[in-house]
């Protein structure tokens, strides 16, 4: 038998040297412990849920019984329960709203649309649709909305009674820019203030120049009135057309792009200052 005598002045570096190897194996034993632990305890509670999500997939109790659909005029229900890819019957937890959404939103006249789920049995379509402002006129015929946005071709047997924006090119359609948009918009602005003053246009042409050219419904003239400043040149106009009143009929063209005066351009051909 060997004894090993270990001297007194020793015993201390001895002890730091097995320290560090002791809490390497302190950890270890118990991340294997914890690990054993989680995979004996949690795999039964996993299959638990699984198979409680199973059951929820295919109990008739949660079956779709019905499909409820709201705010479509242009677009029926069932052309929108259609595009939705539902079925009553299915069940609901298969029912995936942002999807559905997605696949709505594609249908040019949707501008917005809402899926909800109402446990148990039912599902809610809440649909926006776009409302037609104006019509751009571009070879054919596009609706356009509120937003400035082009959003379908006016087909045979739909109202053309709105609106008609004219001058535009075919890339501007094409990109639907923001810029576009928002000259657009400006456009329909100033459509209806000058509706609401009496004096409906039939056309807004947008001039190469960066103007626009306005065409009363009432009065066969040019109103040139620039960009921007659509209150005070309504106001100004409504003034000038008093003065015209009973002779229009010998106005070719008003220009209301000066800020301190307006031309007027009569069908003989001469141009009179009109303050």
């Amino acid at each position: 038998m060997e004894i090993f005598v270990r001297r007194k002045d020793n015993k201390k570096k001895a002890a730091e040297r097995s320290r560090p190897r002791f809490l390497v194996w302190v950890t270890v034993a118990v991340s294997l412990s914890s690990a054993l632990a989680l995979y004996v305890g949690w795999r039964p509670v996993g299959r638990l849920a699984d198979r409680w999500r199973e059951s929820m997939l295919t109990n008739s109790y949660f079956s779709v019984q019905e499909i409820k659909v709201g705010g479509g005029e242009k677009v029926g229900g069932s052309e929108i329960v259609a595009m939705a890819g539902m079925s009553q019957g299915m069940n609901i937890w298969k029912v995936d709203p942002a999807t559905i959404e997605r696949k709505i939103g594609k249908h040019p006249w949707v501008k917005r649309v809402l899926v909800r789920r109402e446990l148990p049995r039912r599902v809610v379509i809440e649909v926006e649709e776009r409302e037609v402002k104006g019509i751009m006129v571009m070879g054919k015929l596009y609706y356009v909305d509120a937003e400035g946005s082009v959003f379908k071709e006016v087909e045979e047997g739909e109202k053309t009674d709105f609106l008609l924006l004219t001058g535009l090119q075919q890339a501007d359609l094409t990109s639907q820019s923001h810029a576009t948009r928002q000259k657009i918009r400006e456009a329909l602005k100033l459509g209806e203030l000058m509706a609401a003053g009496s004096l409906t246009l039939s056309e807004i042409h947008f001039s190469p120049q960066g103007g626009a050219v306005l065409y009363p419904m009432a009065y066969p003239v040019a109103l040139h009135v620039g960009w921007g400043d659509w209150q005070g040149k309504v106001q100004r106009l409504e003034r000038i057309l008093e003065m015209w009143k009973g002779k229009e009929a010998r106005l070719a063209s008003l220009d209301l792009s000066f800020r301190d005066r307006v031309v007027a351009r009569l069908r003989q051909g001469r141009r009179q200052n009109v303050n």
